[in-house]
């Protein structure tokens, strides 16, 4: 069989980079999600994972490190349901990160295990990309199952509303397998399920259809020879929090237990599940001493009984407090079983959750094989010292490359390896941001740590996406609707939208900055602005209102914090990966009218306009105004149809082609394209019709239709990603 040359390799690892971030661009989108990894403390030659599918929705990869200073040789063996195989051979470079597309090798619409054999030791992980079901998006990363056995322990699982839990079985072997799966219920009870294993093959056991719902569950498995076994649960936490996350299992229980990650701080739930077998800790169960360890705050303690063959569940909030990065270490006199799920909405824009089975004891070398600084990804390194000297440790962050050589402005290739040190207290816990690590933007890394005294290593990835994400949207209408409320321009309400917005652009890493508009009335109204560099010249505005209309009672639901929170989600994409133009986002104040029939209104929008530079109206492409895009039947594209129409045709035109119907409307003076139309710069003006509830008390966050403000979003990201700058334009290179 002829092996995968290197250099084909190193291309395929590059394909995969680039169709990654051109997904940001448009196409399938696994937003929100994040994932944990245990490190591992050594490479190792042989790597199992009972877990995969390349179905629709499903994205498999395997990321690989290669941390020795040679080629080594790898023999990958796909496992299928049927019991066949395929056999795939490569070569891996010396100190090289190397990501392999699943799906291309396995095809679509398979059940996947994979079997690793290679001539040196290295380090193996698998990430999954998924819709689930059509409608939970997320990712799972499992890693660490070294060597087959006949045993397998599972602390997590549940059944309860909104999750939906999974035990992969695989047999790598030449003999026939038959496997017990042992289901432990909270309250003692044991459901079993046996499986039968033809060689080579893999099976699936659905654990919710096995002990029905509103069940929290281990599980223990018995095979008659050695396989490998994963659990996977997706989730819709809360109704809130969608996801999923993916184990490996223990093959024995353990006496200790290390968890680098932790946090308790806001958006996230912590807990810890526990279950001691009775063959372990007897009749009379297991006593577990959980030390806490923090950055910057003194250990706390619990003792913890564990009655046998019984799940057992903490809430770690509850435990040491909210707002703490928490590690934990546990231990007992006796064998038992520790998981570690959390759930989330990472910084407001990541919704998910992951879980970890921690590591048995702290060592001084550790390797992890997946991490990046790609866009829409954020990497973290969770280190703990749980001992009582300092420890002090380099960092390799190994490089997997990916530039383009053919483009002439190609910046020069990143280093290899880059290494830094830190130092790590006694008894505490560090976290390192990876992206904030002096390292090459857009790139994906392997680890290795080296530590002169024992330390505990995992590592949290955060995946919020650089596509219009709808649940962030409506996250911001429900905080300026119900949480601020009335926005009448001149007012408290307004001034807290503004720095509410301001705020979240702060996030997003934007220098947002107010514009003071003066009101008739002696008060004043603020516009916000924030600018992201596109790699092409000329400049587009997208924006739209935030103020609500006076003497109504209206929280402007619809109109306009509709138009506000696609703008500033919109805001959040562009940041993680700019357009080809410059982008001005910008939120208006004072559009509504201020005195019934007169002409007071548009203050934010004609004060900007009359207050632009002559190189500023140079530059600018046109203006995009969102108006009440949460209400009605149908988006339509609207001008007055007194200014160029440059930038309304290529809208409609681009909604043609993605297949989204977008009709044209002429409009009055009726939002804030009038000022720019009037100036004779293009705008257009997107609005659903009509809104009942329009000028309301009624315009409230209940009334609003989230797929309006989605399709908003995804029409207006997709028409940003693909314009195209006048021909001429300078070249920028990326920030």
């Amino acid at each position: 069989m002829r092996r995968v040359p290197a250099l084909t390799i190193i291309l395929a690892a590059t394909a995969v980079l680039m169709g990654t971030l051109l997904s940001c661009g448009g196409g399938s989108v696994f937003a929100g999600d994040g994932t944990c990894g245990e490190a591992s403390a050594e490479g190792s030659t042989t790597w199992y994972f009972a877990e995969g599918y390349t179905g629709e929705g499903f994205q498999e990869y395997l990321t690989l490190l290669n941390p020795q200073d040679s080629w080594t040789e790898l023999d990958l063996d796909l496992l299928y349901n049927e019991g066949s195989s395929q056999p795939v051979e490569l070569d891996l470079p010396p100190q090289s990160r190397v990501t392999m597309d699943i799906n291309a090798y396995a095809g679509q619409g398979k059940e996947v295990s994979l079997h690793l054999e290679s001539t040196l030791p290295i380090v193996a992980e698998r990430p999954m990309y998924f819709t689930y079901r059509g409608a939970w998006n997320g990712c799972t990363v499992t890693s660490v199952t070294e060597a087959l056995s006949d045993a397998w322990y599972f602390a997590e699982g549940c059944t309860r509303e909104g999750f939906e839990t999974w035990v992969l079985l695989a047999n790598p072997g030449e003999g026939q397998a038959s496997a017990t799966v042992h289901l432990i219920l909270e309250d003692a009870s044991v459901t079993p399920v046996d499986v039968d294993l033809p060689p080579h093959s893999r099976r699936t056991v659905f654990v919710n259809d096995m002990v029905g719902e509103e069940r929290d569950v281990s599980a223990r498995i018995e095979a008659s020879i050695p396989i490998c076994v994963e659990r996977v649960m997706y989730f819709d936490y809360h109704g809130m929090w969608e996801g999923g996350h993916a184990s490996s299992g223990l093959s024995l229980p353990r006496q200790d237990f290390l968890f680098a990650e932790g946090y308790t701080g806001a958006g996230f739930e912590e807990w810890l599940t526990l279950y001691s077998p009775r063959e372990s800790g007897g009749d009379n169960g297991t006593d577990v001493t959980l030390n806490c360890l923090f950055q910057g705050v003194e250990e706390q303690s619990f003792d913890i009984h564990l009655e046998p063959d019984r799940r057992h569940t903490l809430n770690i909030n509850q435990l040491v407090g909210e707002g703490k990065d928490v590690s934990m270490e546990l231990s007992a006199d006796e064998p038992f079983l520790a998981e570690r799920p959390m759930y989330f909405n990472y910084k407001g824009v990541c919704r998910g959750g992951h879980v970890s089975k921690g590591i048995e004891a702290a060592g001084t070398h550790w390797y992890l094989a997946e991490g990046t600084t790609r866009p829409g990804y954020d990497t973290y390194l969770c280190l703990m010292n749980p001992g009582e000297v300092q420890a002090d440790l380099e960092v390799d962050f190994v490089c997997a490359g990916g530039y383009d050589y053919s483009v002439e402005w190609a910046p020069p290739p990143p280093p290899k390896v880059v290494t830094h040190e830190y130092s790590l207290p006694p008894g505490s816990r560090l976290t390192l941001d990876v992206e904030q690590q002096q390292l090459m933007p857009a790139q994906d890394y392997s680890f290795e740590v080296r530590s002169d005294q024992p330390i505990a290593v995992e590592r949290s990835l955060y995946y919020p996406g650089c596509s219009f994400n709808v649940d962030n949207a409506m996250d911001h209408l429900w905080n300026l609707s119900v949480n601020i409320g009335e926005r009448v321009e001149g007012t408290e309400g307004e001034l807290a939208a503004a720095y509410y917005l301001m705020g979240v652009l702060e996030g997003y890493g934007y220098e947002p900055w107010l514009q003071d508009v003066p009101l008739p009335n002696g008060s004043f109204t603020h516009n916000v602005i924030a600018d992201r560099v596109g790699t092409w010249g000329d400049t587009m505005i997208v924006g739209g209102h935030y103020d609500t209309k006076i003497a109504t009672g209206s929280p402007g639901a619809n109109d306009n914090g509709s138009g506000a929170v696609v703008t500033l989600e919109l805001a959040r994409c562009f940041a993680e990966m700019p357009a080809r133009c410059d982008l001005r986002f910008i939120f208006f104040g004072g559009e509504e009218l201020l005195v019934n029939h007169t002409d007071l209104h548009h203050f934010g929008s004609r004060y900007y306009v009359d207050n632009m530079t002559q190189e500023e109206e140079e530059d600018l492409v046109g203006a995009v105004i969102i108006d009440m895009v949460g209400v009605g039947e149908q988006l339509y594209a609207r001008t007055m149809g007194v200014g160029p129409m440059d930038l309304c045709n290529r809208l409609m035109a681009y909604s043609q082609g993605a297949g989204i119907s977008l009709p044209y409307m002429l409009s009055g003076s009726y939002s804030d394209h009038e000022p720019f139309e009037n100036a004779g710069i293009p705008a257009v003006w997107l609005e659903y019709k009509d809104d009942p509830w329009y000028h309301t008390f009624e315009d409230s966050y209940d009334k609003i239709n989230p797929a309006f403000i989605e399709n908003t979003g995804r029409l207006l990201e997709g028409f940003i990603r693909d314009y195209t700058p006048p021909c001429g334009a300078p070249y920028k290179p990326m920030d």
